[in-house]
């Protein structure tokens, strides 16, 4: 298993415009009538300024970038979309100035080194751009479980993955990609919220909906709802971007099979019922948080099986998927210390 296009960002946007639309990518967009990005500056002691690109609400809250901002002592920069809000860049010590593009205003700031979730969005596209010209060290933090639909790294740049399989995989085809090993700090975070007395549970399964996931066939998220809704007497929770027609035909479709639903809003860590899923990082968070999950997909492709594989993640019928193993130290920590050190 290895991505489908390792090195080609062109290549893989001409995959993902030939698969069905994501939905739900950007969660806020620029104003038409105001400068479409916003640059974020919060002055510190010491030489480094680290620079974050963050493109979208929901990657950022999982790949951890604002948690990286209490443990950076030097200079941080921050630039997102124009109408993005994140509680983290709100308060009387950060400066805030409007900008046309992501890259404006940079080489005045003197910046030492660049992190964002990948080059597939647009500011994280433009900083690492921008970064590569003037020789500025650019690093990406892994934000999601890996498939060999992942979209390829930008050029010359280090990742910080969550364990060294992952690095591994990320770069497997390059000779420029370096690996820094630091957790994921969803993980880390899940642990430390649930450490204590175990969940209190209801019987009743819960299965987590996977029908505008790009990398699967729709044919294989509906027979394994269906399947293991039927099996296990489950409900079914459709993911947060199951709003377009196909997959309210596909709602439609299990209602009158008299399978019954769950409120799609509920996350992980307000999850009161044991989780099955084809694959997601959810399984693994519910592990995390001492609930029982499966993975479930009959007649699945082959990397999903390899997919397991490499995360541990236990089929339906076996022991559920143990948590995984964790560092000491708090990836957002480790994080902050590699940009500080140039990454």
């Amino acid at each position: 298993m290895a991505l489908i296009h390792p090195r080609s960002l062109e290549r893989w946007q001409e995959w993902r415009g030939s698969r069905r639309r994501a939905r739900g990518i950007h969660r806020a967009r620029p104003s038409e009538s105001a400068p479409g990005y916003v640059l974020h500056l919060r002055e510190g002691e010491g030489s480094a300024r680290i620079l974050l690109g963050i493109d979208t609400a929901d990657g950022a809250a999982h790949g951890g970038l604002p948690a990286v901002l209490p443990y950076v002592h030097g200079s941080a920069v921050v630039v997102t979309p124009a109408g993005l809000a994140l509680d983290e860049l709100e308060g009387p010590e950060w400066q805030h100035r409007r900008i046309a593009r992501p890259s404006d205003a940079l080489d005045e700031l003197g910046i030492t080194s660049v992190l964002t979730l990948g080059w597939h969005l647009e500011v994280g596209r433009s900083l690492h751009e921008w970064a590569r010209e003037r020789d500025v060290p650019g690093a990406v933090v892994q934000h999601d479980v890996l498939t060999p639909f992942a979209p390829p790294l930008p050029p010359d740049t280090t990742v910080l993955s969550w364990t060294a399989e992952d690095g591994e995989f990320h770069r497997a085809g390059r000779d420029d990609i370096a690996v820094r090993v630091v957790g994921s700090q969803r993980l880390w975070q899940a642990r430390h919220e649930a450490a204590g007395e175990a969940p209190v549970l209801e019987e009743q399964p819960v299965f987590l909906g996977q029908f505008s996931s790009i990398e699967l066939p729709r044919r294989v998220s509906l027979r394994a709802a269906e399947s293991y809704c039927r099996f296990a007497g489950a409900l079914y929770q459709p993911g947060p971007a199951e709003t377009e027609r196909l997959a309210r035909a596909a709602h439609l479709l299990l209602r009158r099979r008299g399978i019954g639903f769950q409120d799609p809003s509920i996350t992980v860590a307000e999850q009161a019922r044991p989780l099955a899923s084809v694959f997601s990082a959810d399984i693994l968070e519910a592990a995390m948080r001492g609930i029982p999950a499966w993975v479930h997909a009959p007649g699945a492709p082959s990397w999903v099986g390899e997919h397991w594989e490499r995360y541990g993640m236990r089929r339906v019928g076996a022991e559920p998927t143990p948590p995984p193993g964790l560092g000491t130290d708090e990836p957002a920590r480790l994080i902050a210390q590699i940009l500080e050190g140039g990454a």
